[in-house]
């Protein structure tokens, strides 16, 4: 197969001469690649303008949902007694806790045995949890009767271990402590109130532990431990018994630590008994609403920055921002400012952002007067009313819920943030069509170039070939002469 090199035979520098031809050919190509730039420079700034304008749209939501301003903040004056939290059904008052007594669990421990003691036959532990009544009558409760078999060779440990492997049924646990030689059995309830005693028999072969036939290990007198008389092997350290409180004069009781029921939306954690009354206040969150409004004046200050910015000419460079003069943004540039510099609603006192404290700078931007916002929080409703009005009509509505109705028209779908980012798109895909297609022709027009050269160069070759072959016969001829 011959070599073909384009030029070889006219010495023509065929390559570079369709590179030039090809180069001017696609100047539009480079006009139309510039323009793609500047398509997608605008996009991602308008892009960016729009993520701003969604933030805004979410601070000012915040300001508009109820559950911002029903959010409730719960102080003691005594943290060591009572502490507690209250949810956004709570009333907004003041109230005294006096802590009586704590929720407690029953407790029991065995007397002392020596170390290693085991048991010479079999028996049964019965336990079953109930009320323990002041003149110490046991009333089972609804939950049956759990037996712990005790088998010959069981030391204080192993019997700790079986009623511990029952603990899910019987709701109480066991441990051992050892000391000067001795052990001593502890038996405790996992659960508080009275409701959560329990009581203990054994049966026949457990007496080396003092555990008489049929006796009943828990002592029936009263709160004050005591020996069982007539077993001598059980003491009660603790007994089953109600929190006992007082609430502004009123006596509540509650078989946990932990009340919920006695002021609605309101939870009491019992920590110690008081010597005088906690005093306890429940308030609006007035800390947690002035958060949300800094985020929102956080939100409409950056996008205002960034509409600023991106909108502006340079005048000592001459050059202006990716979105000077683009119509969609410097309305909703004006739009914003127009929102922010409106008056609110009738059902406020506070006509303006500023009379809040959110004051309108030069630049446009909101800045805050702490004095004047911690006023108006006095009066938490009033700041309600004035961001979060819902009348159903635009101009009466409250600040925050008509620019967050407006950032949702302007960002959803159809809207003119949407629909512009949509026509920039649009521009680009379609510009990005048009480089496509002459890319296209200037391959064709490459192809066309080298093979209208390529003959060029094959005919001057022949014409070269030619005018050699008369030279040399001219040549010849001259010699024979």
């Amino acid at each position: 197969m011959a070599i073909s090199s384009p030029g070889l035979g006219s010495g023509l520098n065929i390559q570079s001469i369709v590179s030039q031809l090809v180069a001017v050919e696609s100047q539009p190509v480079k006009l139309l690649q510039n323009k793609g730039a500047v398509l997608q420079t605008k996009l991602s700034v308008f892009g960016q303008i729009k993520s701003e304008l969604s933030s805004m749209q979410d601070a000012a939501q915040s300001l508009v949902d109820a559950s911002t301003w029903d959010s409730k903040t719960f102080t003691s004056n005594n943290t060591g007694a009572v502490t507690g939290t209250a949810t956004s059904s709570a009333l907004a008052s003041s109230f005294s806790v006096e802590v009586n007594s704590l929720a407690s669990g029953q407790s029991l421990k065995t007397a002392g045995v020596p170390v290693g003691t085991q048991v010479t036959s079999t028996g049964t532990l019965t336990l079953q949890t109930g009320t323990w009544a002041t003149d110490g009558t046991f009333t089972a409760g609804s939950g049956a009767a759990v037996s712990i078999d005790v088998t010959n060779g069981d030391d204080l440990a192993t019997i700790a271990a079986s009623i511990n492997a029952k603990k899910d049924t019987t709701g109480v646990t066991a441990t051992v402590v050892s000391s000067n030689g001795t052990q001593q059995l502890l038996i405790r309830g996992s659960n508080t109130g009275a409701a959560a005693g329990f009581q203990i028999t054994a049966s026949t072969g457990l007496e080396q532990f003092g555990y008489a036939a049929g006796s009943v290990l828990t002592p029936a007198n009263g709160s004050t431990p005591a020996f069982y008389a007539t077993v001598g092997a059980m003491t009660r350290t603790q007994v089953a018994a109600d929190a006992s409180i007082t609430v502004d004069g009123i006596a509540v009781t509650s078989a946990t630590n932990t009340v919920s029921d006695a002021i609605p939306g309101v939870t009491l954690n019992l920590l110690a008994k008081t010597t005088s009354a906690a005093q306890i206040s429940v308030d609006v969150d007035k800390a947690a609403i002035k958060a949300k409004i800094q985020s929102f004046q956080d939100a409409y200050n950056k996008l205002n920055t960034d509409l600023k910015a991106q909108t502006k000419y340079d005048s000592a460079t001459k050059t202006g921002a990716p979105l000077l003069g683009d119509g969609t943004t410097t309305g909703l540039q004006s739009m914003l400012r127009s929102l922010v510099a409106s008056s609110g609603p009738a059902t406020s006192t506070i006509k303006r952002l500023s009379d809040l404290g959110l004051q309108i700078q030069a630049d446009g931007s909101l800045s805050t007067n702490t004095t004047k916002l911690d006023a108006a929080m006095q009066d938490p409703n009033n700041v309600k009313a004035f961001f979060a009005t819902n009348s159903g009509t635009a101009a009466t509505n409250g600040i925050a819920k008509r620019i967050y109705d407006f950032a949702f028209g302007a960002n959803g779908v159809g809207g003119s943030v949407s629909a512009h980012s949509a026509a920039f798109q649009k521009s680009i895909d379609q510009n990005n069509a048009s480089i496509d297609r002459f890319n296209s022709h200037i391959a064709d027009y490459q192809k066309q170039l080298l093979a209208q050269y390529t003959r060029l160069d094959s005919s001057m070759a022949q014409l070269n070939s030619l005018s050699t072959f008369v030279s040399q016969q001219i040549t010849t001829w001259n010699k024979s002469s």
